[in-house]
This record gives C-alpha cells, structure tokens and sequence, in this order.
C-alpha cells in the first residue's frame, strides 16, 4: 500500500466525494500507486484528472474506474463516476506535487536533484547507473523535469529504494524553487550555467540564479555539488549556501579549487579510439583520495569527463567508491554506457553512421557535439544537419556566429543547416574556414532532401537542433534508409 485515501484528503487539502451505494470511509481506501494515464493505469492505483491545453483528464475518470482504479481525483465532483470513491481539491497539479512532497518522506531514500542549462538527462542518468552498482536506485528513463514529471517520478519509486535521482528543468525564475520543494534534495547538482533560456531570463547571471534555486531545498546538512570549471558559478554558490548546507565541486582539470572543502578531479586524461580515460582525485579537507585508477568512457571533452565526475562524487559521498571491488564494479558500468537517444547515440547502419544528438540544442551542446562527432567520425566523410538554437532572444545572432566559429575549427566536409539564424552561423564558420562547404536549407524537409542526395556510404551524419526543429525523427529516417 502506498497511501490511503485519509492520507491523500489530508495532503492535498481535498474533499472526500462518496458516490457508493455501501458506505465507505477514507481511512479504509487503499491506494497502491498513483496514475495520470487510462492506458496504464493498474489495478488499485488512484486516478489523478490533470487539465492541459489539449487534454482533460476529468474526462477518463470513468474508463479509470472501468480499468481497476480505488478512486479518482478530480477538480468537479461532478466527474466522480457513480459507485466510486472520489477526491475533490482546486488544482489536481498541485494536489500531485504535493503528494509527491509526502510521499519522498514517506519513501525514506534519499533524493538526488540535477539541474544545469545542458547536460541533466545524461548526468542524471550516469549518476543513477554508477549508484546502481551498490544501491537500490530509481530515476525516469524518460525527461521528466517539470513539476509533473519530476513529482510522477517520485511517486513511481518502489517501496525498497534506497536513493531517486530526479531532473529538474526551467524555463524562468521560480521554477526550480518549486521543483526542489517537492523534492528536497539530499544532494543537489549543478551541471553548468550557460545560455539556454537566456532570451526569457536576460542574462547568464539570471539564468545562474535560477539554477541556485536548488539549494533552497537541501534537506539540512544536505550538500550542493557544482561545475568548479566555472569559478563564477563556484563563489556565487559559496556566497549564498545557507550555513547549514555544504559545497562541493567537480573540475575536468588536476586543479582543487580554493575554499572548496570537497572537490572531484580528472587528471591524466587520454583519447583513445573509442573515447576518453581519466584518473579521478577527491580532495577532502585537504586530504587526497585516489579513485583506484584510470576510467573509461564512450565520449570525449571535458564536458563528457565532468557529467562523469558528479557520479563518482556522489558514490563516494553514499560509501560506494572505497574498495577496489566498489571502484571495479563502477569502473564496469562506465565503460558499457551508451549514449541515450536524442543525446549522441550512435547507430551504425549497413551505409552509413548516424549520430542522434537531436533531442535539443544550445551553444554549449552544439560545441560538445561537434567534438564528440569529429572524433567519432575520424577517417568518414563527416556531414552536419543542423537546426537553430531557440529561445535565445537577442542574443540569438551572436550566440549562433559563435557556435559558426566553433564548428569551423573541426573541418567538417558538409554542413546543412536550416533556421531563422542560419546566416549568423554560416558568417562565423566563413571568418574563420571561408573554404568551408556549408548550404543553407529552408525548413527541415529540404535538409532531408538534400542530405539524400549527398550522402555515400562510409559517411558519417550528426543531427543536432532544437527539439521544434523535428531531427529526431529524420535521424530516425535516416537510419532506416541507412538499413534498407
């Protein structure tokens, strides 16, 4: 059992609605789980009738109770189908976070939070991986990082698990506060502040104090782990941490950072063919800790050593890194993580290589993607089918010739790129390579088209834009004429 139906009344601040002919009392109401969705909803679960912009949840409370549900929560009486046992509050989303917040104390795991302007989904799921190797762990596969996400991923952890990792997303001020309240991090992350959102916040100092807003609800003497190769990030954190809280950090470089009582670092780092190797270092309160020699992993750049480097911090904080047999079993799982889909997985068709990395796209995971693929790709015809980065306000013609140069610098034997700032990017690649073959394309259909007509075999193709863009789904297509 999950909750009872007392328990959820009283949470949420709701109004209990008896529509059985027998009488039934709250207190006697079991609920197994909670769902938002008819077609997966099991037996026993409670029926949650969210309201979107294209959707009405009021309106499967029915088909919920037909499919097995204890009872529904709804925003009308009126939606509580006749023999059933209902809920009745003001804003069934907020009744959901709210449930969400009592239950990851009822749960008793500790959470984990990551937040960051690129990188969360990978980082969060590298963190989850390596604590799997000792700890009972639940985390959403999917990109579950608003405020109903984040708060379904909570709910659906399992009655045994020992730690959540969970993803917290943004858009403007306010919203990670929300988000770390319901979640109350034992551990909260910081991935990087760069310049996702930047036309909707103003400023990179904006876009920094959003993501500090996980710090609000560390749990006391909960720990705050942050990028150290952004010293800005770094002091600005230090400045503000509440007394109660600690810091720590993460740098790529053998460099421990001053006034950092607990830092994370790489040192010894190589390329090899298939990726990175690196040495780990934890600096505490002065004294080192070597983590048992060199790692592997799939994906080059500094970036790619960092969202590395969160994990193993936090293993070693949960105990997870202090035997040889520890370190072995973490040293196992890196070594055989695949990029996700959307984030750079690789697949190699009968012709050609695609490169997914099309989920999103900003400045910094443009720059990321174009190193990971120059070195993946190495000794192939390497093509480029490129979107715009969005929500970027005025700032989006510079930002875009920046990310221009960046991509000159690799070499790259095609490029079709497609977006409103199209021109900016190709102006920054010609400063700098002017022999550079780039041809812009109208919408995402031309670049199809075109990329049909160029590609042979033995070429290698990275897709990379905003997700509005759709290159997810011509990756997709591309890997199928690739097999057929």
């Amino acid at each position: 059992m999950m909750f009872t139906l007392e328990e959820i009344k009283r949470e949420t601040g709701g109004k209990a609605v008896y529509k059985t002919k027998e009488p039934v009392y709250a207190a006697f109401v079991n609920v197994s789980g909670v769902s938002t969705d008819t077609r997966t909803i099991k037996e026993g679960e409670i029926f949650i009738a969210l309201r979107g912009p294209n959707f009405d949840g009021n309106n499967y409370t029915e088909k919920a109770i037909e499919s097995g549900a204890s009872a529904v929560l709804v925003d009308n009486a009126e939606y509580v189908p006749e023999g059933a046992v209902g809920i009745v509050v003001s804003d069934t989303v907020k009744a959901l976070m709210a449930l969400a917040g009592y239950y990851r104390f009822k749960l008793g795991a500790k959470v984990i939070a990551v937040t960051g302007s690129v990188g969360k989904t990978t980082t969060r799921t590298i963190i989850a991986e390596v604590l799997r190797t000792g700890r009972r762990v639940h985390s959403s596969k999917a990109n579950n990082n608003n405020e109903i996400g984040m708060s379904k991923t909570i709910l659906s952890a399992p009655g045994d698990t020992e730690i959540v990792v969970v993803e917290m997303g943004m858009r403007g001020l306010g919203e990670i506060e929300a988000l770390t309240k319901i979640a109350r991090p034992d551990i909260a992350v910081i991935t990087n502040v760069g310049y996702s959102h930047i036309g909707r916040l103003g400023s990179r100092d904006n876009i920094m104090r959003a993501k500090m807003e996980i710090a609000e609800g560390l749990t006391d003497g909960g720990i705050l782990i942050v990028n150290g190769d952004d010293p800005k990030l770094f002091e600005y954190a230090r400045r503000i941490l509440p007394i109660n809280n600690l810091i720590a950090a993460v740098s790529s470089t053998d460099k421990p950072l001053a006034m950092c009582p607990e830092c994370i670092t790489a040192y010894d780092v190589s390329e090899t063919d298939s990726g990175s190797e690196f040495s780990a270092r934890i600096t505490r309160l002065g004294q080192d800790i070597e983590l048992g020699g060199k790692m592997s992993i799939n994906t080059y750049g500094a970036a790619s050593i960092r969202n590395v480097l969160f994990a193993l911090l936090c293993a070693h904080i949960y105990g997870l890194a202090g035997t040889e047999e520890s370190i072995n079993r973490i040293k196992e799982a890196l070594a055989s993580m695949e990029a996700l889909d959307g984030r750079g997985a690789v697949t190699e068709t009968k012709r050609y290589m695609i490169v997914n990395d099309a989920y999103n796209a900003a400045p910094e995971s443009m720059e990321n993607a174009f190193l990971n693929f120059s070195k993946i790709a190495d000794g192939r015809r390497k093509v480029l089918a490129l979107g715009g980065m969005l929500e970027l306000g005025d700032y989006a013609p510079q930002l875009h010739e920046m990310t221009g140069k960046a991509c000159a610098k690799y070499g790259f034997d095609k490029i079709l790129i497609t977006g409103e700032n199209a021109e900016d990017f190709i102006r920054g690649a010609h400063m700098i390579n002017m022999d550079l073959e780039i041809s812009r394309c109208r919408d995402t259909e031309d670049v199809s088209a075109r990329l049909s007509e160029y590609l042979k075999d033995g070429d290698a193709v990275l897709f990379k834009a905003s997700h509005s863009f759709g290159f997810e789904k011509l990756a997709e297509k591309f890997i199928e004429k690739g097999n057929s």
